[in-house]
């Protein structure tokens, strides 16, 4: 028998026999739930970062931190803004209130006192088109993974055409000046233009798929480089050390050190994976 998919929903609400009856309605579904609990939007937000929920259920009405706060808060950090989250309120209940709900972020919207079968159809929803976007985004990143490696390949191609441009300089007998000079240029321009276009074309393939991840990566690290920004994408994309190599026309040592350096900069320690951390963001 295939195994039921497990969603984590993180459940939210300072009154535990809230908490308590979503978790019973839910229970009695086939799919199968991991539930994650909070009394308020502080420690929901910390258990959201550590866990990533499929699913947020919240109380609007809540100390220190309330719902509409706690949803604004997600929405701002990268890592858990996409995350849906379902209000659920006995109090706020016009349908300003729902309008404000949904411009804050939320996806959905539940009155108290909870009903089972309203619960059961709101969830469902929710997670399918979660799942559908993941799907969305899962398909950008491999399309944009591919068109990397063929910009490899064909980096890799102009490389081995200007070696034997190279080659063929090499085995001329005592060229004049000007054929030196002409050949010179002719390498050098090359060279230029193929490394410039493949950056152009990375960027356009970046900026297609993922327009927020270089202004994430500012207001983090403000202080990076126009390289080290570079290097940051190619290492989202999962690119390993060789490949980035050949996308810039560096040695591998030389890809190696600019990545120590970066993990440094951003004070990331050995322990954490570069690539992951960057798709984080």
């Amino acid at each position: 028998m295939a195994d039921f998919v497990s969603n984590k929903i993180l459940l939210v609400d300072d009154d535990p026999h809230v908490i308590n009856r979503i978790v019973d309605i839910l229970s009695k579904e086939k799919t199968n739930y991991d539930f994650y609990q909070a009394n308020n939007g502080d420690l929901a937000f910390k258990i959201a970062e550590n866990k990533i929920p499929d699913l947020i259920i919240t109380d609007w009405d809540m100390p220190f931190v309330n719902g509409i706060e706690l949803i604004k808060k997600l929405k701002d950090n990268s890592s858990v803004k996409e995350i849906p989250v379902i209000m659920a309120t006995a109090v706020m209940q016009s349908s300003k209130d729902l309008k404000c709900a949904l411009e804050a972020g939320a996806a959905d919207y539940i009155r108290k006192p909870i009903d089972e079968i309203e619960l059961i159809a709101r969830v469902q929803s929710v997670i399918k088109i979660s799942e559908y976007n993941k799907k969305i985004i899962e398909n950008k990143n491999r399309e944009i993974a591919e068109n990397a490696l063929m910009l490899i390949r064909n980096n890799k191609f102009n490389i081995q055409i200007i070696k034997k441009f190279k080659e063929l300089h090499e085995k001329l007998n005592d060229p004049d000046d000007e054929t030196e000079n002409l050949f010179e240029f002719i390498i050098n321009s090359i060279n230029e233009k193929v490394k410039q276009d493949s950056w152009q074309k990375f960027e356009l393939i970046i900026k297609s798929n993922n327009n927020d991840f270089t202004e994430n990566l500012l207001k983090k690290f403000p202080n990076l480089t126009n390289s080290e920004i570079k290097l940051c994408t190619f290492l989202k994309l999962g690119m390993n050390t060789k490949e980035i190599a050949s996308v810039l026309f560096q040695s591998h040592d030389s890809v190696k050190v600019a990545r120590s350096r970066l993990r440094k900069k951003i004070n990331l320690n050995s322990e954490q994976n570069l690539s992951a951390y960057f798709s984080s963001l």
